[in-house]
């Protein structure tokens, strides 16, 4: 497929998203109900068995808001044909007020316009962060190479560290958490009469979390193996992740098994990859000019 092609698929999807949210907007009631409909999707998924999406109704609409934004930058990247990697951060500049606008409209047409707002805009947010990562490691993936000398030295030796770690959290006879679950909950509740959106509970800190300890995993294979690896990360994260899962299913009755846990695992080797791509593109980068890559 060549450029010209691709560029104008992705104005055509641009052209669609421009409808559906002006349809979101503008018709009564219509957010309401692709909310209910995602619902209902989440709640059949849910009867499947236990452990099968057991996240509250409220963070799962804040996940799909999340991804849904998630794809402007990648849109606006796609859209030019002249897209040059330092557009990075005006697209995301972009993608951030086109949220804060579709947030704003929403919350007009809510009886609680600000806790919609906090809602709607964290979540977008999130997503263009995520989006505009994802558009730093496609313009970086081709100049993306292996770590060398002493970083790759350095990567094994924390990938070591890590995967011990990993172990360690994954095979405890309790859950981890258990020692400040009652401090947690505490600081969410301090956190929702702050305006912490209602969706932010602790489901959504431990799902973060679950999320934030796997980013490492997808990173470490990046740098040990490099960017054309990319799938390796992803993969194994997926891979790894089911394979706790199916340990603490089976030989640790205290611990509970979740897909909850295997979807944000998975998610957090996701974000590694790009973040080792973009890392490694940048090394690259910094390498031409002059600087050791080992520096960068």
């Amino acid at each position: 497929m060549d450029t010209a092609t691709r560029t104008t698929i992705v104005r055509s999807g641009m052209i669609a998203a421009v409808v559906l949210v002006g349809a979101v907007l503008f018709v009564p009631g219509l957010a309401d109900r692709v909310r209910s409909a995602l619902l209902h999707v989440v709640g059949a998924l849910r009867a499947l068995g236990h452990g099968t999406l057991a996240l509250g109704d409220g963070f799962v609409t804040a996940i799909g808001v999340t991804l849904v934004t998630a794809l402007l930058p990648v849109l606006l990247a796609g859209a030019s044909r002249a897209s040059r990697p330092e557009g990075v951060r005006r697209r995301a500049l972009v993608s951030a007020v086109v949220v804060l606008v579709v947030a704003g409209a929403l919350a007009a047409q809510s009886s609680t316009p600000g806790g919609r707002f906090r809602s709607v805009a964290l979540a977008g947010l999130v997503g263009v962060a995520i989006g505009s990562l994802a558009d730093a490691a496609l313009h970086a993936r081709h100049r993306a190479a292996h770590a060398s000398g002493r970083s790759r030295r350095v990567a094994w030796t924390l990938a070591a560290v890590y995967a011990l770690l990993v172990v360690l959290v994954a095979t405890a006879g309790s859950p981890v958490d258990g020692g400040i679950h009652p401090l947690l909950v505490r600081a969410i509740a301090v956190g929702q009469r702050l305006g912490a959106p209602g969706w932010l509970g602790y489901d959504a800190v431990e799902f973060t979390a679950n999320v934030v300890f796997f980013v490492p995993f997808g990173f470490f294979v990046l740098l040990l193996f490099g960017a054309r690896a990319w799938w390796v990360g992803m993969l194994g994260g997926f891979l790894a992740s089911c394979a706790i899962e199916t340990v603490q299913a089976l030989f640790l009755p205290a611990r509970f098994a979740s897909v909850d846990d295997v979807v944000a695992n998975t998610s957090g080797a996701v974000l590694g990859v790009l973040v080792g791509v973009v890392v490694l593109g940048r090394a690259r980068v910094s390498a031409a000019h002059g600087l050791p890559r080992d520096a960068a």
